[in-house]
């Protein structure tokens, strides 16, 4: 695990009695596309949560790029994080919601800009070129002065990819993120999440309800039941001859409802 991009360590995330991660030991490498599959309430929108740090964990450790994202070096030992060191972490990771999290006041450009130029000091000029950019790559640039309210919803999802890649960031999170759509517009952003997977410009951690995407995109699945991870594996072992009994269950009523 020397190239791992993402580690968790023993990651304990609970709401008072209730577990939702227990102990979990997990890592994503460099540049690698991971699937997180598993029934709801397994655990999977937590990873992605405690990893942005929109939610604390309670034990273990979360590293990025081998350094702990919810603890910090002081006088040779380590201490809990400062805010200035999550957010200087944080700024590699971008994350893309299933209800799309657009501010409705702003224009789909205007969306794309706000952060670069609060955050990572692009002057307003630069973060419009940069932002046009993806636009032009998400296939929106006809939208670029259009609200959220007059985008359907696969345009809406397309602008929030936009925006998330706007902060130039190392590693994509995508939390389900055609849940929210209408099944025509479906196709629309998994074209666009296939492509960013195949450049390898970026380490993605993609938890998704879509079983042919993930077994089409991802260089590994893992299943999550419980608040563990109970197998991983390549694509074509996961989904074509998997070893656990939950998984077993979990694959044949998911791919029977499709």
């Amino acid at each position: 695990m020397n190239g791992a991009k993402i580690r968790f360590e023993k990651v304990l995330k609970a709401y008072g009695e209730l577990r939702v991660l227990e102990d979990l030991d997990f890592h994503v490498d460099d540049g690698e596309v991971v699937a997180i599959i598993g029934p709801s309430g397994s655990g999977k929108t937590t990873v992605l949560r405690v990893l942005m740090t929109l939610e604390g964990i309670q034990g273990g450790t979360i590293y990025v790029d081998g350094e702990p994202l919810n603890l910090m070096r002081q006088n040779d030992r380590l201490v809990p994080a400062s805010k200035a060191h999550i957010r200087r972490i944080r700024s590699k990771i971008g994350m893309v919601f299933q209800n799309f999290n657009l501010f409705p006041h702003m224009t789909a450009l205007e969306n794309c800009i706000e952060a670069p130029v609060q955050t990572k000091g692009l002057t307003k000029a630069e973060a419009t070129g940069e932002a046009l950019g993806l636009l032009e790559m998400v296939g929106l640039t006809d939208k670029r002065d259009h609200y959220p309210s007059q985008l359907s919803g696969g345009q809406q999802q397309r602008v929030a990819i936009a925006r998330a890649l706007a902060m130039r960031p190392e590693i994509l999170l995508f939390d389900e993120p055609t849940s929210a759509l209408d099944p025509e517009m479906v196709g629309e952003v998994l074209n666009v999440i296939r492509d960013l997977a195949k450049s390898g410009d970026y380490t993605i951690l993609l938890v998704t309800h879509q079983m042919g995407f993930a077994r089409e995109v991802s260089d590994r699945v893992c299943f999550f039941d419980g608040g563990v991870m109970v197998e991983e594996g390549r694509p074509d072992e996961i989904f074509g001859n998997p070893g656990n009994e939950r998984l077993k269950q979990f694959l044949s009523k998911v791919l029977e409802a499709t």
